[in-house]
C-alpha cells in the first residue's frame, strides 16, 4: 500500500511538472492555481495573492467575473493574466468575446478574449498578507522547491527503487537455493546407483536377470533329468 501511494505521488508531481513546463501552468482534474504577480487588480486581488482557477465554458461567464486568459498583447504575448469581465459580446451566433480591464487599469484591453485564449474562471483568491501564499510562495522558490518537492521527490523515487531491488534480491536468492537442492537431489540419486547413469543401471539389471533366467532353467532341466532316472525300473 506505501509503495502504491509513493508510485502515485511522485506521478502527480511529475504530472505537474511536465504540464508546467509545456503550458506554464498545471491543470488537475479541471483547476488551475495562479500566483498574482502585478497589480492590475488592486485593491481586490493584490501582488503576491494565489487564485484558483476553473476551467469553464466561456459561454458560463458572466460580467463582473474575473477570468484568467493568455495576453494577445505584442510584448507578453502568451502570458496569464487576470481581469475582469465588463462587457461581453456576441458578434454572431455562436461567437462570444469578452471584453476585460483591471480593476486598478484606467482602459480596457486592446484585445478581446474568446474561446481560443480563454483560460477559466476565477473562483476563489486569497488577500493581502495572506500566511498560505506566502507559504506558497516560499515553496515556489527555488530553495523551497528544492527543500520540499525535489528532495522528498527523490527521496520517494529511492525508497522505491531499494523496494524493488529488495525483492529482485529475493527472487534470486530462492531461484540460487532452488537450483542447490535439485543439484543435491541429483547428487543423492547418482549415489543409489552406485556412482552408475541410470542407463548404464538399467542395462545391469537387465543382465542379471536373464542370466538368473538361464541358471533357473538350467536347474529345472537337472531336475527333470534326475526326476526321469529315478522313475527308471531296475536292471534284473
Amino acid at each position: 500500500m506505501v509503495t502504491v501511494l509513493l508510485v502515485l505521488a511522485v506521478t502527480l508531481c511529475l504530472y505537474a511538472t511536465i504540464q508546467v513546463l509545456s503550458k506554464g501552468y498545471a491543470n488537475i482534474g479541471g483547476f488551475m492555481m495562479f500566483r498574482v504577480v502585478t497589480g492590475s487588480m488592486e485593491p481586490e486581488i493584490p501582488v503576491g495573492a494565489l487564485l484558483l482557477t476553473k476551467e469553464t465554458e466561456i459561454e458560463a461567464v458572466e460580467v463582473n467575473d474575473i477570468v484568467c486568459f493568455r495576453t494577445q498583447v505584442s510584448e507578453i504575448w502568451g502570458k496569464i493574466v487576470t481581469h475582469r469581465v465588463v462587457d461581453i459580446i456576441e458578434p454572431e451566433a455562436g461567437k462570444i468575446l469578452l471584453v476585460t480591464k483591471g480593476d486598478a487599469n484606467l482602459v480596457t484591453d486592446g484585445y478581446y478574449v474568446d474561446e481560443t485564449n480563454f483560460l477559466g474562471k476565477v473562483i476563489w483568491h486569497t488577500g493581502d498578507g495572506n500566511m498560505f501564499a506566502g507559504v506558497l510562495d516560499f515553496f515556489t522558490s527555488e530553495l523551497g522547491f528544492l527543500g520540499f518537492i525535489a528532495l522528498p521527490s527523490l527521496l520517494l523515487a529511492g525508497l522505491i527503487l531499494r523496494n524493488t531491488v529488495s525483492n529482485i534480491q529475493q527472487d534470486l536468492k530462492l531461484a540460487v537455493e532452488m537450483e542447490r537442492r535439485e543439484k543435491a537431489l541429483s547428487a543423492k540419486e547418482e549415489d543409489s546407483l552406485c556412482g552408475m547413469t541410470e542407463e548404464e543401471y538399467n542395462e545391469m539389471y537387465e543382465r542379471i536377470r536373464k542370466e538368473l533366467m538361464e541358471e533357473m532353467m538350467k536347474f529345472e532341466e537337472i531336475q527333470i533329468e534326475q526326476n526321469s532316472l529315478s522313475e527308471r525300473p531296475e536292471d534284473k
